[in-house]
């Protein structure tokens, strides 16, 4: 917040806390995107991976929180690997179908594996467009649906009955005036990070009450995983301070350093490039200098 000049009180609504003892597990578990509106989606492995990285830029790391995060990411991936995660989407499919009984043509906002699974569906029934970022890769478009540029999603949405958002860009893709300009038309946002602006007349995936036996052995199958490594990283902490880790100390002197630097730092207005160059520059440096002054006086 301090980096980005932004009040702590206007920010606090957007904040929540996990009690200590819990919050290694948590990350674990929310790495995998079973904690997610959109179960087990896996964009949030690099939204972590982004976090930490500006952690350390900013200077509001440490070698233990980057060395959780770096495991949460692993085994995110590692979990999506040994099992199918994504178990509801075929669900969600009957679940839009049904609510779009009557309404004839349909926009699916999005080009992922869930955007091209939902076309797909609605196109045994529906009329069905889907938005390309690329044009180039219309060979991600199922056989039959119409391919639709995503700058013109709103000139088609507007001829549509129906918009179905399973967008996983960052950003909105529709406005709140975008809304209102869609009327009474059926407007979903199945998108996580949500991707439309809160609304009563949209509906989210949590209004679809879907329901699936798999999610709950997904749930006990990652839970136990998570378990594991839990114990891991303890083990891994434990041992970094019952050594004299020489590398350890001298990234905690060099993460302390950027913090107690951030606020000159983003005095000196440089340009994002440049300031993101500086900061990695600061924490190399430090770095370097504490070890080798440790290495002397040893």
């Amino acid at each position: 917040e301090r980096s980005l000049s932004v009040s702590p009180i206007a920010a606090a609504e957007c904040r929540y806390s996990i009690p200590p003892d819990e919050s290694i597990r948590h990350i674990f578990m929310l790495s995998t995107g079973v904690l997610s509106p959109l179960f087990g989606e896996d964009t949030i492995q690099g939204q972590i991976a982004l976090g930490a990285e500006c952690a350390r830029l900013i200077g509001s790391s440490s070698p233990e929180l980057d060395k959780l995060f770096n495991m949460a990411v692993s085994f995110a991936k590692r979990m999506h690997t040994e099992r199918r995660l994504r178990v509801f989407d075929e669900s969600i499919a009957t679940a839009i179908l049904e609510r779009l009984e009557g309404r004839g043509r349909v926009l699916v906002v999005g080009s992922g594996e869930l955007a091209r699974m939902i076309a797909a569906k609605l196109l045994q029934s529906h009329e069905t467009a889907m938005t390309l970022r690329d044009l180039s890769k219309t060979f991600l478009v199922p056989p039959g649906v119409r391919a639709v540029s995503y700058d013109d999603r709103m000139r088609e949405a507007v001829l549509s009955d129906a918009v179905v958002s399973a967008s996983s860009g960052l950003g909105y893709t529709f406005t709140e005036e975008n809304l209102q300009q869609l009327g009474s038309k059926m407007v979903f946002d199945l998108a996580s990070p949500p991707d439309i602006p809160p609304s009563a007349s949209v509906i989210r995936m949590d209004d679809l009450g879907v329901r699936d036996e798999r999610k709950d052995d997904a749930v006990s199958y990652v839970s136990a995983a998570a378990d594991e490594e839990v114990r891991a990283f303890l083990e891994w902490k434990e041992r970094s301070l019952s050594i004299s880790d020489v590398s350890a100390r001298a990234e905690s002197i060099a993460f302390e350093s950027l913090r107690r630097l951030s606020g000159p730092i983003a005095s000196l207005s440089l340009s994002p490039d440049a300031e993101v160059g500086f900061r990695k520059a600061v924490i190399d440096s430090v770095r370097k200098a504490a070890i080798s002054k440790m290495i002397r006086k040893n």
